[in-house]
């Protein structure tokens, strides 16, 4: 019995996988809202203005654990570490192996769809499982995202609130944050930092409003 529980294991746990460690592909997106000259309604907290970019990156989500032969894959999100032209490689932090199982190294996923799910050992020998995963991409904590945004903050009297934030890699940047009044009585067109905003009614809830330049 003990001899025909190996021959499954060398069966199972089979070829020789190479993994790489360059990277994550990564995906640049340029944020431009709104369209210039489009008149648009907001309501209080909402954003007015966007301008900037998203770096993004790949990321494995499994949406349920795969309780497999020799590895348990827990249910969760698994950075992206490699790739070649076949495959994309994570790391296999949180993955359980079995007690006659050899340590891991990282898990791999082919790049086709509906492919097998798979662990990669320390001898590059792999073993795989069908499973709930999904590649998905993330907001890259590396990558160089920068975004301008103006907020609406409501209006009081003739006079209106609009918050000014920054964000890098998704986190705000205090000390580069303003909120500023504007008094409507002066004037319907408003602007921040080369952005200007002609504002055609504005109340305590919402506002509408058409975008005349976006920041520079």
């Amino acid at each position: 019995m003990k001899n025909i529980c190996f021959l499954l294991l060398l069966i199972l746990v089979s070829g020789c996988t190479t993994v790489r460690y360059n990277g994550t592909d990564t995906f640049v997106k340029k944020v431009n809202y709104p369209e210039v000259g489009k008149v648009i309604t907001v309501y209080v907290g909402d954003h007015l203005v966007q301008k900037g970019t998203i770096t993004e990156e790949s990321v494995l989500l499994v949406h349920k654990t795969i309780d497999g032969a020799l590895y348990d894959i827990p249910a969760k999100k698994y950075p992206q570490v490699g790739y070649d032209q076949k495959q994309d490689f994570y790391s296999a932090v949180g993955v359980v192996k079995g007690g006659l199982s050899d340590p891991i190294k990282a898990l791999a996923l082919k790049k086709q769809e509906d492919a097998e799910l798979c662990v990669i050992t320390v001898f590059g020998g792999s073993a795989c499982y069908q499973g709930e995963y999904e590649r998905k991409k993330q907001l890259s904590e590396k990558g160089n995202s920068f975004q301008q945004t103006l907020i609406y903050s409501g209006r009081v009297g003739d006079k209106i609130n609009i918050g000014y934030r920054e964000f890098s890699n998704n986190t705000a940047r205090p000390a580069f944050n303003n909120d500023v009044e504007y008094d409507l009585s002066s004037s319907n067109t408003i602007g921040y930092k080369g952005a200007l905003i002609e504002v055609i009614k504005a109340d305590n809830r919402s506002m509408t409003y058409k975008l005349i330049r976006n920041f520079p």
